[in-house]
């Protein structure tokens, strides 16, 4: 039996191990795998989704980095054992590993790479999940309350002077800092409406309100944007339910 072979034979072994959870030994046998046929990337794929398993990230990301460094000798055996399909799914595991590390840039670059090599369905989904989870991430990394209120009353100073574009300003990143606030968004309502900005000041009472139905300034305030939009009869709903 020749060395592909008998590779081949040891990693169907470590794939039985891995489905049955026994990590340690399935990685013996890809690393036997890997000992009788190192030019292929295919036994560093499997073994690098063990230490995934196991939350060795960091160790992962470097084995693979290592591995993927071979691609580029210039032995043709190398190149063979290292195709395109392989080398994407290599980015892939390492691009895995940076997604449960929350280091989102790091992941979107080896789903880019994974890309380059393999432009598959499968990757651009995950690449496009993962932008999500970068975009949320910092949303939520963002968020302060206590900036969040000195930038509310930076925004009531700049509205009591008649500065209504700079509260508006203040209570956008008030906002951003607090996104959970009613009276933030009720606030820029107001400002919005000074503005004569109607469909935003309504968006944002219309928001107020979601997040606190008990907030019945908000229907003041949009009574008076109704109002000022001439819509006479949702004003007057408006002020039934603030009275």
């Amino acid at each position: 039996m020749g060395d592909s072979a008998a590779a081949d034979a040891v990693k169907a072994k470590g794939n039985i191990l891995y489905k049955q959870r026994k990590f340690a030994e399935a990685i013996e046998c890809y690393d036997k795998a890997i000992e009788l046929q190192p030019n292929d990337l295919v036994y560093y794929n499997n073994k690098a989704a063990v230490l995934v398993e196991e939350e060795k990230y960091e160790e992962c990301i470097k084995f693979l980095q290592d591995a993927l460094a071979k691609r580029y000798d210039m032995n043709d055996a190398v190149k063979d054992g290292a195709s395109f399909e392989k080398c994407a799914k290599a980015y892939v595991r390492m691009a895995t590993c940076y997604v449960r590390m929350k280091k989102f840039d790091d992941a979107i670059e080896m789903y880019q790479k994974a890309l380059t090599e393999d432009n598959n369905r499968h990757t651009r989904a995950a690449l496009n999940e993962c932008k999500h989870m970068k975009e949320k991430h910092d949303r939520e990394a963002y968020i302060n309350p206590e900036l969040a209120d000195e930038h509310r009353m930076k925004g009531n100073e700049c509205f009591k002077t008649r500065d209504y574009a700079g509260a508006k300003k203040e209570y956008d990143e008030a906002i951003k800092r607090n996104p959970n606030d009613a009276k933030l968004y009720s606030n820029r309502a107001a400002a919005l409406t000074k503005l004569m900005a109607y469909p935003d000041a309504l968006r944002d009472l219309d928001d107020c309100l979601k997040i606190d139905p008990k907030f019945v300034k908000a229907y003041s305030r949009k009574g008076t944007v109704h109002f000022m939009m001439k819509d006479y009869k949702k004003a007057l709903e408006d002020y039934e339910k603030y009275c």
